[in-house]
């Protein structure tokens, strides 16, 4: 099912859609931004919203919507820590678009507040997290989302885009001038894209040129200009030895993949020379590649699927399983296949009720990826029901589809294919175009 990471879960509650609408003169309101003084020291705004200035620093600007801030920020909820900007972003402050705020508490309204080199502390009912699927099954009804927040920066879109597109064309003639003395020193006459992408191709491959929207896999080796590798399906060294499967030109990989893999065909071999502004820009991309990397990859096209074919895949594998394993499943339209082991009573699950449940996630090949009901991941889930509502978006396709299949005190088992689960760009632990099984128990509903 869904799990979102620790920045992403904070990114999310930043940018959920509209709940329950505000206006984006919100933050200028006066009235709004005095609030009422609670007895702890916080003040609390009318949208709920509880805030408290810790620190006042030097700087005299606050944002306002459509500004960019940067800002060092602790997310937790009591000594649970969701999101460390300092220990997840390199130690460097998080970039954010100020929007309208869009929900009553949205912490937007609160970093309107303050002025850059503040300090302050933000809280909100966890229960908002219910609007993004991000309650997590620790989380209980009646604690409090709390954001400590240092405003580091503040400066205008305008501003900003100006100081971007500066950086952006020096960077730009930066990386072309280290490729152009990178080639003459290793003799490569390479080609070069409108883009300032550069590529070789040594092998030429058979076919059609791949155009956007086709699926291929890829073997790669990812190395930088010294030569030094940090990441290869094909090097064992890097602990992920299976080809890698995309969709081109869907934005699922940085801009050079998506330009080049489409002057390639089936079983081309080719080298691309990607200036930083196509790969990872000025931001580190953890520890493996530093801002502003120009980086080198060797690719091979091992195959380019047909419209389909991850379908077709994906359903031999389940009735292989289910023939191997003496299981009679029921197939959906969907290519959901599930079975019900324990009827349950009353009504099927359906859109909109509110579901708790048990489950434990494997793979097709036995592994564990996910639960709340195996000792192995007790420590991180517990044994507390995952609860979400259903028909919304909340979990996968999968479980969104077969849950309306179970009653209350249903026990069952979902054969989830990749398009109904977490497709070609995996998740965690779970690679891509993997088909899930869950074993399941509806618990309850509301």
């Amino acid at each position: 099912m869904k799990r979102l990471s620790g920045i992403t879960l904070f990114f999310s509650v930043l940018t959920i859609g509209s709940f329950v609408h505000t206006s984006p003169a919100l933050a200028q309101d006066k009235k709004a931004t005095a609030g009422t003084k609670m007895s702890d020291g916080f003040m609390k705004l009318e949208s709920g919203l509880e805030y408290k200035i810790i620190k006042h620093g030097s700087g005299k600007k606050k944002p306002v919507i459509n500004d960019h801030i940067e800002l060092n920020i602790l997310l937790h909820v009591g000594d649970s820590v969701i999101f460390n900007s300092r220990k997840m972003n390199n130690d460097k402050p998080v970039p954010l678009p100020i929007t309208a705020p869009k929900f009553k508490g949205d912490p937007m309204e609160g970093f309107m507040l303050m002025a850059v080199g503040d300090s302050a502390v933000f809280r909100l009912p966890v229960d908002s997290m219910k609007k993004i699927g991000g309650l997590q099954p620790w989380m209980k009804e009646g604690q409090k989302v709390e954001y400590d927040v240092t405003l580091v920066s503040a400066v205008s879109d305008a501003e900003f885009k100006k100081d971007a597109a500066e950086k952006e064309g020096k960077q730009k003639n930066i990386d072309d001038k280290l490729l152009q003395e990178y080639f003459t020193k290793n003799k490569i006459k390479p080609m070069k894209t409108a883009s300032g992408l550069y590529y070789t191709i040594s092998a030429p491959g058979t076919g059609e040129q791949i155009k956007a929207g086709q699926t291929v896999n890829v073997d790669y080796t990812g190395m930088f200009m010294d030569g030094k590798k940090f990441d290869s399906n094909v090097d064992s060294a890097f602990h992920h030895v299976q080809p890698f499967s995309l969709e081109v030109g869907k934005g699922h990989v940085i801009k050079g993949w998506d330009e080049g893999l489409q002057l390639l065909k089936e079983g081309s071999k080719a080298m691309f020379y990607i200036p930083s502004g196509l790969a990872y820009g000025s931001v580190d991309r953890g520890p493996q590649i530093p801002a502003n990397s120009i980086l080198v990859f060797e690719v091979e096209i091992t195959d380019v699927q047909k419209p389909g074919h991850q379908a077709e895949t994906d359903d031999k594998l389940i009735r292989q399983y289910l023939l191997k394993n003496n299981i009679q499943a029921t197939k959906t339209e969907s290519g959901l296949y599930y079975v019900i082991t324990t009827p349950g009573t009353g009504e099927n699950a359906a859109p909109g009720k509110k579901v708790s449940m048990n489950y434990l996630g494997t793979l097709l090949d036995g592994k564990k990826f996910d639960g709340n009901i195996d000792e192995n991941w007790m420590p991180v889930t517990g044994r507390t029901p995952f609860s979400f509502t259903l028909g919304v978006g909340q979990v996968i396709k999968g479980w969104d589809e077969g849950v309306q299949h179970l009653k209350k005190g249903s026990r069952g088992i979902f054969f989830i294919p990749s398009a109904l689960g977490y497709g070609e760009r995996g998740q965690g632990p779970i690679p891509a175009n993997s088909v899930l099984i869950f074993n399941v128990e509806l618990l309850g509903m509301e």
